[in-house]
């Protein structure tokens, strides 16, 4: 009768140990506020968010949430927690954006378990068409100028179909291996009033599809850009351009008596890299939004249009 007693006992300790084991291996619950609002900071209702959590017992799994912002712009969603966390937030009318939220797991991690996140949607304005491509572009020969037209999207001849230099790329290179080589780039334009200049995108774009000011700065640009890509065995690697870089440009300009009377705008997203090996001159990569309409400084491409026509899927950017 005892050894009965001390299995039955035994049997339901071990199942209470399982149910507690259960129920401690549960991930914590995290409760996030999605808070959406226009450029402005006003409320924006109606618009669709998408949480995304982990599953009770596995971080791996996901379990999405979605519904609509209430007249207070607010869509509150609980789950839980692990993983990384998405969340794209959408509405007619306005860019795609997303949610600044930490990793669930974080929020869980010592900190509070009820979480407010901001997002802003910034209304699509008026998008135009526009000379759009990006890619890794060879470098017709070393030493020497090479045009390029921004509006066949080509080098010009003889390397190329291209009419108009709109930026002139010099580069020099010296190429031993992978491991020991310099490369130096060297941009130019065609005209007195040509230029390039280096810009910052505003915190407000940071988690918006469209990250750009709306329009290119009407005055600030410099003649000349260079770059530098360089690596000595056993060293570190020594590079100028990064995919943070984002410049506006001003091309084919015609000045009167001091005064501009025609030129084209238009933005640089991700910098000028350099790639020296693979090739038997130099790569540079190069992701460029040409206005097509003289003087008007308005960056906003319309997606569905691109006036650059038979180009592949990688040649075109997706973002405005």
């Amino acid at each position: 009768m005892r050894r009965n007693l001390s299995i039955t006992v035994g049997a339901l300790l071990c199942l209470a140990a399982v149910d507690a084991a259960g129920k401690m291996g549960e991930l914590p619950k995290v409760k996030v506020t999605a808070l959406v609002v226009d450029e402005t900071g006003t409320p924006i209702a109606g618009a669709t968010v998408r949480l995304v959590f982990g599953a009770p017992h596995n971080a791996n799994e996901i379990v999405r949430i979605e519904g609509n912002t209430s007249g207070e712009g607010q869509f509150v969603g609980q789950g839980h927690s692990g993983g990384s966390f998405g969340a794209p937030v959408r509405k007619s009318g306005y860019y795609d954006s997303g949610l600044s939220v930490p990793p669930l797991n974080d929020i869980v991690n010592g900190k509070p378990q009820d979480v407010v996140c901001r997002s802003v949607l910034r209304l699509v304005g008026t998008p135009v068409p526009m000379y759009v491509k990006t890619g890794w572009f060879d470098i017709p020969v070393v030493s020497q100028p090479c045009g390029f037209d921004l509006m066949k999207g080509d080098w010009v001849a003889p390397h190329g179909d291209g009419v108009i230099a709109d930026m002139v790329f010099t580069v020099e290179r010296r190429h031993e291996s992978r491991q020991d080589f310099e490369v130096k780039m060297h941009l130019g334009f065609s005209n007195a009033r040509d230029g390039i200049q280096e810009t910052k995108l505003p915190a407000i774009g940071r988690n918006s599809v469209f990250k750009w000011q709306r329009e290119a700065v009407a005055e600030g640009y410099e003649p000349i850009l260079t770059g530098r890509f360089a690596h000595k065995p056993g060293g570190p690697y020594e590079k100028t351009a990064t995919e943070d870089e984002v410049y506006f440009f001003r091309v084919r300009t015609v000045e009167r008596d001091g005064r501009i009377v025609s030129a084209n705008y238009g933005k640089i997203r991700g910098g000028l890299e350099l790639a020296p090996s693979n090739s038997a001159t130099c790569k540079i990569k190069l992701t460029y939004y040409l206005n097509p309409t003289s003087l008007d400084r308005n960056l906003e491409w319309d997606t569905k249009r691109n006036l650059l026509s038979a180009l592949g899927a990688m040649d075109s950017p997706r973002e405005p």
